[in-house]
């Protein structure tokens, strides 16, 4: 991240204003975030602090249509080691929601509201699933009202996804 892309001085706010966003506000850039976070330790280029930095900074155009906050396992350490109570993760899932209202939202994601939409389930259970459920004497799948699964993302943004 750098100061070549333009800066949005309302981007602190807007982050601030979504649901689960706040924590920005409270955010004093110690880093502890950074150094517990178990992503940071394996994907170098996620840094919770940095991407908070930029949120601070005004760089919009370097967080919402990139990766970053996506790579976020909302573990919740970050909230256990911020000495100030903001929580990274949850400001995690507020530039997730920005970013999906652009359009940025990873395609594995997609395939699980997809996948939820047409059958009512995320993740749907596989033959050697189906099996050990036959094995253990656990019956069939329980049903799924797919009707209603529909009806609750009508009610969300997450249904143009899935047209």
């Amino acid at each position: 991240m750098g100061l070549t892309a333009p800066l949005r001085s309302d981007f602190l706010h807007e982050i601030a204003s979504v649901p689960r966003g706040y924590g920005v506000l409270k955010c004093i850039q110690c880093g502890r975030c950074a150094s517990s976070c178990p992503v940071a330790r394996v994907v170098p280029e996620h840094n919770p602090r940095k991407l908070i930095e930029a949120i601070i900074l005004g760089l919009r155009s370097e967080v919402v249509p990139t990766k970053l906050p996506w790579y976020c396992l909302s573990c919740f350490t970050c909230l256990d080691r911020c000495p100030q109570g903001g929580d990274a993760g949850e400001v995690m899932f507020a530039i997730r929601n920005v970013a999906a209202t652009e359009g940025n939202v990873p395609s594995g994601l997609l395939l699980q509201v997809r996948s939820l939409a047409e059958t009512g389930r995320i993740v749907n259970p596989t033959k050697i699933a189906l099996r050990e459920r036959e094995r253990y004497k656990l019956g069939g799948l329980p049903s799924v009202d797919v009707e209603a699964v529909r009806k609750v993302l009508s009610r969300t943004s997450l249904v143009k996804f899935v047209r």
